[in-house]
């Protein structure tokens, strides 16, 4: 199908590809075909959904992961299937050496697409999910303004549109290209790529407050209505933390706060039963 979409802020109009490229769904289909493991007598997948491919064939992937296949000086250890894979190499049904998978990632990337995705959770099948429509407007945007980024570096940004866990070293790199912003593993695109996308609104969102002004909300909030319940907390504060935080994240937040502010002898509570216990103002204890 024709899928149409906005690759930048520079054009009135929209760009029109197909959803999925033809010789990338080939080479993939073909890979499950050179490189199944047959002795498991399993069967090749192909199941389309309506924004997404997932092809799936048996056996586990020979390189372990995805990240040395992207490296340009990569060279497969061997073939499972060493005659079949020769054989499809020479009639040009597959490229050599995996310069197909590079191939296959440069093709969404020059699309501005995510790239694909591989679940190896299997050691006995290797699954590959190909994204036929762009799933952050910010992610199309940046390869645009970058397209000299290569193809581990497009790979980090992909892993940070789908919230996929990246390390510290990965971190620290993509902020010295000012493409995130955020504390781990909260990071998110940065104030100056969000405000030249026009998403200022999302990006105030994302980043969150100095604690000092939680802090302040609580207790201007204790010296209006003199008491207040965990749970009065938590709705004054929900809504203020940052979109990107996790529900867990957002109650260990509100914990530490209150936290800080009882040890700072701000605020107490009005009974050791924690159950029935409302927060006070220490100060208005004292007038009492």
């Amino acid at each position: 199908m024709t899928y149409r979409y906005m690759p930048n802020q520079l054009t009135l109009f929209p760009t029109e590809t197909k959803q999925y490229d033809m010789w990338l769904l080939r080479e993939l289909l073909n890979n499950c075909i050179a490189h199944s493991e047959y002795t498991y007598g399993g069967r090749i997948y192909l199941n389309e959904y309506e924004d997404r491919i997932v092809l799936a064939n048996p056996g586990s992937f020979l390189p372990g992961k995805i990240e040395p296949v992207l490296d340009p000086g990569y060279n497969p250890p061997f073939y499972r299937n060493q005659l079949l894979a020769e054989t499809m190499v020479k009639l040009n049904m597959i490229d050599s050496q995996s310069t197909g998978i590079r191939r296959v990632f440069r093709i969404q990337k020059e699309r501005y697409f995510p790239l694909p995705d591989y679940d190896l959770s299997n050691r006995q099948q290797v699954k590959v999910c190909v994204y036929g429509k762009i799933l952050d407007e910010n992610y199309s945007q940046i390869l645009f303004k970058n397209p000299d980024f290569d193809l581990e570096t497009v790979f980090l940004i992909d892993c940070v549109q789908k919230g996929i866990k990246i390390d510290k070293s990965a971190v620290k790199y993509l902020r010295k290209l000012k493409v995130i912003e955020g504390k781990m593993p909260n990071i998110f695109l940065s104030a100056a790529i969000s405000e030249t996308l026009g998403e200022k609104t999302q990006y105030v969102k994302n980043k969150a407050f100095d604690d000092q002004y939680y802090k302040d909300l609580i207790v201007k909030y204790l010296e209006q209505y003199g008491k207040a319940k965990k749970k009065d907390i938590r709705i004054l504060l929900w809504d203020k933390l940052p979109e990107v935080m996790t529900d867990k994240q957002k109650e260990d937040k509100i914990r530490n706060l209150l936290s800080a502010l009882r040890k700072k002898n701000i605020i107490t509570t009005d009974s050791k039963n924690q159950q029935r216990s409302s927060w006070i103002l220490v100060s208005q204890l004292k007038q009492e």
